[in-house]
């Protein structure tokens, strides 16, 4: 056992002997991350992040000037948009589709009884959002298990020289932090509430995970996602948004206002009901409407410039998420609005290629350790082309281009256009061919 190996065993230790889930729970402790330091800032941080994507952001929109927390937790206008997993969804299309791997018999088999494209959705999700994303892989049953890990439930050991190569790893399960797994290249151990609950020895020969980084690590093993500055980006704008509901609901309307009215009469109002006035000489009498002037159009262009200033700084096109449809534009006009998005797919093929390919390592020294030899794996990544929007007309153009060249046939086109009636290629191809003959007869 390396030294690696009993640093993480001591942190697994104090983590898990005074369990947290990691999360602020309080406005107070959410700002006082800034000024907190080492892996619990980072986790706290990370945990921010992951909560703000799958929508539990009540629970940091700030308080009003002077709201103590009573008031807060009875105000009943607050409101929030999750903007961060807009953008996290939006920029991750890699894996919308499907991928067309070619891989040995073994490694075929892994990827059967994973879902390999939804996992791998979800990992450059969580790449992005935390910057660092792993996949676990177990042997449990004679078969090969994936697992994602985020980064909010992790700690790393880092190799001094590579920075992006783990010497230790640290994975806590979910919930409160109370048990972890303490991994190294030759050892293995669980601790639970303080202590060593079992430890043994495996011949993996690394550390059974594959991470991703969103970019190449430089100073440290961890690098900052898009979430941190989505995160506090969100909250600012979800403060805002409820504060403009909480004006509406105070003062967006017109107050009644009842001048001298009988002060002997109980005031009923409603449209079966009159009000008495009781005055004499000239004193003024009657109903008024006033409206109390609050400043609704500014809270409403503040919210809306947040908004498209956080888009562009995550270069995220506003075409993407409008819901207004334009159909004057131009096909290169598209192109050029979504030239960002593109950009990035390419970027991020070349990130996943690598990191499929550790995975693909990491598979075969967990089927050596447990099945015995294995040949080398030969492995091959296929990514769809991105599906441009496109006019009726210019797409029958683009599929005529293709089918004159032999880089289509019409079956594909057939099973592109309606995948859910042809289960195979071989199935559309024998519907084409019923139709060529029916055409022809």
């Amino acid at each position: 056992m390396n030294d690696a190996y009993h640093e993480a065993l001591a942190l697994a230790i104090e983590h898990t002997a005074q369990p947290r889930a990691f999360r602020p729970r309080t406005n107070e402790e959410l700002f006082a991350l800034f000024t907190a330091d080492g892996e619990s800032r980072r986790m706290a941080e990370a945990r921010l992040c992951w909560d703000m994507y799958t929508g539990d952001q009540l629970r940091y929109i700030p308080r009003l000037p002077g709201e103590s927390a009573l008031e807060f937790s009875r105000r009943p206008h607050k409101h929030f948009l999750n903007i961060t997993r807009v953008v996290i969804d939006v920029l991750s299309q890699l894996y919308r589709r499907p991928v067309e791997r070619r891989a040995s018999e073994r490694i075929a088999r892994v990827h059967a009884r994973n879902p390999m494209d939804r996992l791998l959705l979800g990992v450059d999700r969580l790449a992005r959002l935390h910057g660092v994303a792993a996949v676990c892989v177990s042997h449990e049953g004679d078969e090969v298990r994936y697992w994602p890990w985020p980064a909010h439930r992790m700690l790393v050991l880092p190799d001094a020289l590579r920075p992006d190569q783990p010497r230790a790893v640290i994975a806590f399960a979910a919930g409160d932090g109370s048990l972890a797994h303490v991994w190294d290249p030759q050892s293995f151990a669980t601790v639970a509430g303080g202590r060593v609950i079992r430890e043994q020895a495996h011949s993996y020969g690394r550390v059974p995970f594959a991470f991703v980084h969103d970019r190449l690590p430089v100073d440290g093993f961890w690098v900052e996602g898009r979430g941190r500055s989505l995160a506090w980006a969100n909250n600012e704008f979800n403060a805002k948004l409820s504060a403009l509901a909480h004006t509406v609901a105070m003062q967006g309307f017109g107050v009644m206002e009842i001048v001298n009215p009988d002060p002997a009469q109980d005031i009923a109002v409603g449209p079966a009901r009159a009000i008495r006035f009781h005055v004499s000489g000239n004193e003024p009498f009657g109903v008024n409407f006033k409206a109390p002037g609050a400043p609704i159009a500014d809270l409403i262009a503040d919210l809306e410039f947040l908004l498209r200033t956080l888009l562009k700084t995550q270069r995220v096109p506003e075409s993407l998420l409008s819901v207004q449809p334009v159909s004057n534009l131009s096909g290169i006009s598209i192109l050029a609005q979504q030239t960002p998005v593109l950009e990035d797919r390419i970027e991020r093929q070349q990130v996943f290629r690598a990191f499929e390919q550790d995975l693909v390592e990491v598979t075969q020294a967990v089927l050596r350790a447990h099945e015995g030899p294995q040949p080398d794996a030969q492995f091959a990544l296929d990514y769809p082309e991105p599906e441009l929007e496109q006019s009726v007309a210019e797409r029958i153009q683009a599929d005529e281009f293709r089918l004159r060249h032999g880089m289509v046939t019409p079956w594909e086109l057939m099973l592109r256009d309606n995948p859910d009636r042809y289960e195979s290629p071989e199935q559309a191809r024998a519907a084409w061919e019923a139709n060529q003959s029916t055409t022809t007869a």
